[in-house]
């Protein structure tokens, strides 16, 4: 095999592209725990369109969690929701916990 001259004064702008794609799969791969504005990019979605969705569809202590008023989103759990690998069980048991205790409510 034989390598033309020119083609080897492209290996500096080729190393320099693996570089940033190494950096770029590491940054992404590495993260477990996502704020709105990551997961918002890790989706492609908008902020918006993020909180709408925590609010329809993911479960508090299964999606994401709220510590001291900030919410970060288990990338893990969100990767299974997006592939529909997401327990639709665990969500209506709590959905039926919550109508339960609300019904209870009213009955007082």
């Amino acid at each position: 095999m034989e390598i033309e001259l020119e083609h080897l004064k492209m290996l500096p702008r080729i190393l320099e592209i693996i570089e940033l794609m190494k950096k770029e799969m590491d940054k992404g791969a590495a993260k477990r725990w996502l704020n709105v504005k990551e997961l918002a990019e890790y989706l492609g979605y908008s902020r918006d369109r993020i909180y709408k969705i925590k609010d329809e569809y993911f479960i508090e202590g299964v999606h994401f969690h709220n510590r001291t008023g900030k919410i970060l989103f288990d990338r893990v759990a969100i990767d299974s929701w997006v592939v529909g690998k997401d327990t639709d069980e665990a969500h209506q048991s709590q959905r039926q916990i919550v109508d339960n205790v609300l019904s209870s409510i009213k009955e007082v």
